[in-house]
């Protein structure tokens, strides 16, 4: 199982750092301090921007996590068109100051994962993945990206395990996140709450303890 412990700094932005204090050093030759002092200024900023703190996974089996820091503005029972099926609906919107690492929300196998380009009825990309946890519940973890800024690392595999709250990609400047989860599941969270990626939980699943042991055998 992945370590849940990463750098301060996120990988995925080192070379935009590198970049940066390439380009401070540089101008204190062309342009002057003043130049290098406002570049490192600028450094400063995307290094906090790109913070990745650690962790504290909570130990629930049935617990669904946050796949993102944001703010929860919707919840609502809605059609989960990748499955065909009603289901409960969590959304978040993360924001441009938040974390930006991506967490899977429960532990199982992924299934698939979709990425799909914009259309005539959605004008953002779409990235999308759908996990069954082990007592066979299905949850679908759909991304809208922002609408200028839509590069992000995903590090899913269809077929693979993913582990409970395992950091799984790094989305730059955030996105809006939906998680579609059993219409039976207990909502744990209320809309205006900020939640934190693999640290807030936002359902438990509902299974009786006999269910949870057959599965578990």
């Amino acid at each position: 199982m992945p370590s849940n412990r990463y750098p301060f700094i996120a990988r995925e932005a080192w070379p935009i750092l590198f970049l940066l204090i390439g380009l401070a050093l540089l101008s204190q030759f062309i342009l002057g301090s003043v130049a290098m002092l406002l570049l490192l200024c600028v450094t400063a900023v995307a290094a906090y921007l790109f913070r990745d703190p650690n962790r504290i996974i909570p130990s629930h089996p049935l617990a669904v996590l946050s796949p993102v820091y944001g703010i929860v503005t919707l919840i609502e029972e809605a059609e989960e068109v990748r499955l065909g099926k009603r289901a409960m609906r969590i959304q978040i919107e993360t924001r441009i100051n938040d974390v930006y690492s991506l967490r899977s929300p429960i532990e199982g196998k992924l299934i698939d994962n979709w990425c799909s380009a914009p259309d005539a009825n959605e004008s953002r990309r779409h990235f999308d993945f759908y996990i069954k946890s082990d007592e066979g519940d299905d949850v679908v973890t759909a991304i809208r990206l922002r609408d200028l800024i839509r590069r992000f690392h995903t590090y899913l595999h269809c077929g693979e395990r993913v582990g409970h709250g395992q950091r799984c990609g790094y989305i730059f400047f955030g996105c809006t996140v939906d998680i579609f989860l059993p219409l039976e599941c207990k909502v744990q969270v209320e809309s205006g709450q900020y939640v934190e990626s693999g640290s807030t939980v936002l359902a438990q699943l509902i299974h009786s303890e006999a269910t949870t042991a057959i599965q578990v055998e």
